[in-house]
């Protein structure tokens, strides 16, 4: 098994890990990101049969539609001109949401430095999502996929504890274990967002328990922490602290946080089947115990990514990229080389 053992203290010099690693927003398949850069490039069509393809797979089609999505922020129109023919309205409609949701996500998201402008154009874009996805829904009574990113809608707009519920009630009765649909959850439950720490981690700590065998969502339990720590950093600055007295302040995960952490992330790999979220659920755990400074662990887990890095939670602390280049050098990983072997 990993041992608990402590990193040496030493700070990265110029590596060139951070300009080996690339975003994992199109997914690490190869054929999705294929299909990606088409739709990109304007072939929307490639696209739609990407998304048609896994109807009945919950996790395949939510990734698939958010990588597409993003994939298509730049093509709206061409994406919505899709419904004009036979193409499956419900695909359509779901791939149209995931592309507004997209282009809502590139706006300015709230705070000091967010003016009042930027947060209507931001809840415009937020509402303008809704509405295909909400005929996704309909469309196709039985499939998660849309009801899962409007959970993201209802996040991003502040909704109601009993709205959040009602579309958590949705995807939940259709797929228990969507992994992207608990990272929401947990999120919004947060304390950023007028949840509670407690509740926000018996969410996660229920997903944990329950997660099928070999599946990654314990790793929801990583985010929560992540969660924890930046809402904890948002109150000391908002109090006065300064940002690196912040920092030193909340320090590091450590304790039995770090033991259940542990036994999570080793219970999942140990059984680990492949799934879609693998390298976020690697990203989640491996930013857990490079914060915990539990090297052996953080090294196996970010050495499991590839060269491929995530926005969360990264990004809750700082630039997504800079931050995984640098807790990559500090446990030594090179993101060039696949390591062989795992944990046992």
């Amino acid at each position: 098994m990993w041992r608990f053992r402590r990193t040496s203290g030493r700070v990265p010099t110029g590596t060139g890990i951070e300009a080996a690693l690339v975003s994992a927003a199109y997914g690490t398949d190869p054929v999705l990101r294929s299909g990606c850069e088409v739709v990109r490039e304007g072939g929307v069509a490639a696209g739609l049969a990407l998304l048609g393809e896994e109807r009945d797979d919950a996790e395949v089609r939510a990734h698939r539609a958010e990588a597409l999505g993003r994939a298509a922020v730049d093509r709206v129109a061409e994406v919505a001109s899709l419904a004009e023919g036979d193409a499956d309205e419900a695909d359509v409609m779901l791939w149209l949401g995931h592309v507004l949701l997209a282009r809502a996500a590139t706006r300015p998201t709230g705070g000091a430095a967010t003016g009042r402008a930027d947060r209507k154009a931001l809840e415009a874009g937020l509402i303008e999502a809704r509405a295909p996805l909400e005929a996704a829904a309909h469309l196709r009574p039985d499939d998660a996929a849309p009801w899962a990113a409007l959970q993201t809608v209802a996040m991003g707009l502040g909704a109601d504890r009993e709205e959040k519920d009602r579309i958590w009630g949705e995807v939940t009765e259709r797929a228990p274990h969507l992994f992207p649909a608990h990272m929401t959850r947990v999120r919004s439950l947060s304390p950023n967002r007028g949840g509670s720490t407690e509740e926000m981690f018996a969410v996660a700590g229920a997903a944990a328990d329950g997660a099928p065998e070999g599946d990654p969502l314990p790793a929801v339990l990583a985010l929560a922490h992540a969660e924890h720590l930046r809402a904890e950093r948002k109150r000391l600055i908002a109090e006065g602290s300064y940002d690196y007295i912040a920092d030193m302040i909340l320090g590091r995960l450590h304790g039995e946080a770090v033991r259940e952490l542990f036994e999570a992330a080793r219970a999942w790999v140990s059984v680990a089947a492949p799934h879609e979220r693998d390298v976020q659920a690697h990203h989640l755990f491996g930013w857990a115990f490079h914060r915990a400074d539990v090297a052996e662990a953080a090294r196996w887990h970010l050495g499991a990514v590839g060269h491929y890095y995530c926005e969360l939670p990264w990004s809750f602390f700082g630039d997504a990229r800079a931050g995984v280049a640098h807790a990559m050098a500090r446990v030594g990983v090179d993101p060039r080389v696949r390591p062989e072997g795992g944990p046992t």
